[in-house]
């Protein structure tokens, strides 16, 4: 895949387990509208047991899919990565199936531990990379802050497109599953959200929001979108289709936001004007003024 992708390009991602039957009919066939990114999962969402299966669904669902786009250019199809279980199986991946619509790999389990080793495996393919922040170096911000430091100036810094926060196993490692009134950043976690926002978003990177795996009350996803926005988080990982239309929705972006954004963006960058009662400053908002008009442009404008 050689077209430019932006991390806003990444929407909202559905994981969908290698080993589920109907990984082509949700891809080529439009089968959620507006979807613009699928995760499929080789690693916490299938058993050990089914890897197997697993890897054979994966080689000829791909097969299926490069089939098709190889015959129409068909701009529906949602951007497609591959989470392997492994470096392994990752290398499997890379020796046997035609990568060549897929944009990329999610890292599970990612750290400072096992960068060297992924690079490796990937420098010499076109893959970008989303690493998960998941391990227990997360909670510990001088391991965050260093990790930041050598992803900036390493090889591959060109090749990660976003990073993502594993919620679930940050919770999982805190012995805590999210309680199903309150959003994740109610608890502990949503400490780790802040300061890996701040830690990684002043070295450049982007960082998806985690899961909401109580999809059945769109009050308290609504709540947890609006908090990811204003975290400066990119998409969110769905675990449900249902949650798509409410994440889509609320990461579209005000005519009022789109209109300041645009004023910005055409001054020089100095002194300070009056829009809507509110100070804009060009120097200082020019960074967010560009995420905005990205923003409009992947999820529209109400």
């Amino acid at each position: 895949m050689n077209k430019k992708i932006s991390p806003w390009n990444i929407g909202s991602s559905l994981y969908i387990p290698a080993n589920n039957p109907n990984i082509v009919d949700i891809i080529i066939h439009n089968k959620y509208q507006d979807l613009k990114s699928v995760i499929i999962c080789l690693e916490d969402s299938v058993k050990l047991e089914d890897i197997g299966f697993a890897k054979d669904n994966l080689l000829k669902s791909i097969l299926h899919i490069t089939d098709h786009l190889n015959q129409t250019s068909d701009e529906q199809v949602p951007l497609i990565f591959i989470r392997p279980r492994n470096i392994d199986i990752a290398n499997w991946i890379i020796a046997n199936l035609n990568l060549t619509y897929v944009a990329g790999f999610v890292i599970p389990k990612f750290d400072q531990t096992c960068l060297n080793d992924w690079w490796s495996t990937l420098q010499n393919t076109q893959l970008l990379m989303m690493p998960t922040l998941e391990t227990q170096d997360v909670y510990n911000m001088v391991k965050m802050q260093q990790l930041s430091d050598t992803l900036s100036v390493h090889p591959c810094r060109e090749r990660i497109l976003l990073l993502r926060i594993g919620g679930n196993d940050l919770m999982n490692g805190l012995r805590l599953r999210r309680h199903k009134n309150m959003t994740l950043y109610d608890g502990p976690v949503g400490y780790l959200i802040k300061m890996l926002v701040v830690i990684f978003a002043q070295n450049g990177f982007y960082l998806t929001a985690p899961v909401c795996e109580h999809f059945s009350d769109n009050d308290l996803l609504a709540k947890e979108v609006a908090l990811d926005i204003l975290h400066g988080l990119v998409g969110k990982t769905l675990i449900h289709p249902s949650q798509l239309e409410i994440i889509n929705q609320i990461y579209r972006v005000t005519e009022q936001e789109y209109t300041e954004a645009k004023k910005i963006l055409s001054v020089p960058q100095g002194g300070v004007f009056n829009i809507n009662g509110s100070m804009c400053e060009p120097s200082t908002q020019h960074r967010w003024a560009s995420d905005i008009i990205e923003r409009a442009q992947c999820f529209g404008i109400d």
